[in-house]
């Protein structure tokens, strides 16, 4: 017996695997998912969450059914014939679906086996949803005592929607006339009179709740949003199978469709039902019915402007809410703020006409100079003349900046002459400008006739730092030394050096007020050991070009 029942476990486990091939998945329905006992849709072992035993009725010994399972063992209930037990006595199992879904459908993959003796025999069924032995609750029956019925029963059984929340059974029972038993009382001669095996159930179940979200804020929110802006809130779904999937969508384009949570696995989807299209999962609670949920949104792909935001929270029973809708704008083209407050320039006014002699080291400087940031700071200094060659001393003679290919001009520093006509000025760290010097109190920046003119490139210095915490993160971090930095502040890009040159990694950032940076990147557990080299790099900008910081070489641990 033992060994039939071997060969009927082979059996099941094949039809349960190769069985659907072929099947095309219907349009899901929404409100409805899954649950899978003992074997996946891949043949591998799955749990028996939900499954109890149980036993009524004049059994002379406690129930030996169990409701334990693999992908090569059953759950089983039986009756046999070495122990009395008295007609109308039942040992089963049990399904109950989570408190808040209902029993709407699904599958069974069991085996039946019964007997009969005279005046008793065995009688197997499944039920929905009592345990009643009646038209209102059998949906499958094998009685070994009645001529026509069957004796003996392998497939896989159709599980009815009854509208009802409550359970599925499996009962193994003794049937017949009050007072007889199925037994033989011969230890020896022992035999199955009653058996349900259930290799496998897919369980279908309905939720028809609907996910919610609260508690949004972010930077993606703020007026102007740019670089990689941030959107919070907690997505919930307190009666339902849990939160599945959040789908962020900017004009109608998704930037983020996942699971933001797996909850160790169990929310991932085992397959898809072929007949209702249904997720399919292990466990009665597959998802976390509260989730707090922090997207990075890169805004450097939109154009400035406004956008239509809709964020949709979706159930693992697809109950699908749309939980924000509403307009963003973003800022990303950089603009340049004034190195100083710009005064209003004064009316060109005829005065005194100067000449400029330039010492020799403001000579050497030339037209244009290319410094770094940090050593940006000029010292400009010379002689000044009148129309007729004489020193020309107590004249004001003034430096004036303009962002590089700006129009607009500020003051960055004054003196006067000394009795020989000499003067030096002291122009401060900037950012890329053209610097003017201009000679009298009515001069302007543009409209002096006496005007010494350089236009200086500033590169801006850019550090880098990496931490290798563990699991699979790499944090980086640096400062970009530069003044000013501009409205919006400059975006940093991590870059790695691979085969093919330097690529991005993960996503821009923006750096901070004071010029610093950080950012937290989670790699893939399979670079765990292996060393990279990493470096930072900020784009040109009308302040700057293109900068690079060194490079670094880290471990990801």
């Amino acid at each position: 017996m033992l060994s039939a029942r071997r060969q009927l476990r082979v059996v099941l486990i094949a039809l349960a695997v190769f069985g659907g091939a072929g099947a095309f998945a219907s349009p899901a329905q929404a409100g409805e998912w899954m649950q899978v006992s003992c074997i996946n849709p891949d043949g591998s072992t799955a749990p028996n969450s939900g499954w109890t035993t149980g036993i009524s009725g004049a059994l002379d010994w406690g129930s030996n059914a169990t409701a334990g399972c693999s992908n090569t063992t059953p759950m089983s209930a039986f009756l046999a014939s070495d122990n009395a037990a008295e007609t109308g006595s039942e040992e089963y199992l049990q399904y109950t679906p989570p408190t808040t879904s209902t029993l709407a459908g699904g599958s069974v993959s069991a085996a039946f086996t019964t007997g009969n003796a005279g005046g008793a025999w065995g009688v197997a069924w499944l039920g929905t949803p009592g345990i009643g032995f009646d038209g209102a609750d059998v949906f499958s029956l094998c009685e070994g005592g009645y001529a026509g019925s069957c004796a003996n029963f392998t497939g896989t059984v159709a599980i009815p929607d009854r509208n009802d929340p409550s359970d599925l059974y499996a009962v193994a029972e003794c049937g017949g006339a009050g007072g007889a038993y199925c037994s033989v009382g011969d230890p020896a001669d022992a035999s199955i009179y009653s058996q349900v095996d259930v290799y496998s159930a897919d369980l279908l179940l309905s939720n028809t709740s609907q996910p919610t979200a609260t508690g949004f804020s972010g930077s993606l929110l703020d007026p102007d949003a740019y670089g990689t802006a941030q959107l919070l809130f907690t997505a919930a779904d307190p009666d339902g199978p849990g939160v599945y999937k959040v789908i962020v969508q900017i004009d109608g384009k998704s930037v983020y469709d996942g699971t933001p949570n797996t909850n160790g696995g169990e929310c991932a989807s085992v397959g898809t039902d072929p007949t209702s299209g249904a997720y399919m999962f292990d466990n009665p609670q597959p998802c976390l019915q509260s989730e707090a949920v922090d997207l990075p949104v890169d805004t450097t792909q939109l154009t400035d402007g406004p956008h239509e935001l809709k964020v949709q929270v979706v159930d693992a029973a697809q109950n699908t809410s749309t939980v924000l809708d509403q307009t963003i704008t973003t800022e990303n083209q950089t603009t340049v703020s004034s190195l100083l407050p710009t005064p209003e320039p004064s009316s060109a006014i005829a005065g005194p006409v100067y000449a400029f002699v330039l010492d020799k080291a403001t000579s050497a400087l030339g037209a244009k100079v290319s410094r770094a940031y940090s050593r940006s700071a000029l010292t400009l200094s010379g002689t000044l003349d009148d129309e007729s060659g004489v020193a020309a001393p107590g004249v004001t003679v003034t430096a004036w900046a303009s962002p590089e290919n700006a129009s607009t001009f500020s003051e960055l520093a004054s003196t006067t002459t000394d009795g020989a006509g000499r003067w030096t000025l002291e122009v401060p760290e900037g950012s890329s400008r053209v610097l003017n010097v201009v000679a009298g109190t009515a001069a302007t920046p543009t409209g002096s006739p006496s005007t010494v003119s350089v236009t200086e490139t500033v590169t801006p210095t850019l550090s880098l730092s990496i931490a290798a915490p563990g699991h699979a993160k790499l944090v980086f971090s640096g400062h970009i030394g530069i003044s000013p930095l501009g409205t919006p502040r400059p975006l940093v890009f991590i870059e790695v050096k691979g085969p093919d040159g330097w690529q991005a990694v993960g996503s821009p950032v923006r750096v901070a007020a004071n010029g610093h940076y950080r950012y937290v990147y989670a790699s893939s557990p399979f670079t765990v050991g292996r060393r990279f080299d990493f470096r930072a790099v900020t784009p040109a900008a009308a302040l700057w070009p293109t900068t690079n910081s060194r490079s670094l070489s880290a471990v990801v641990r």
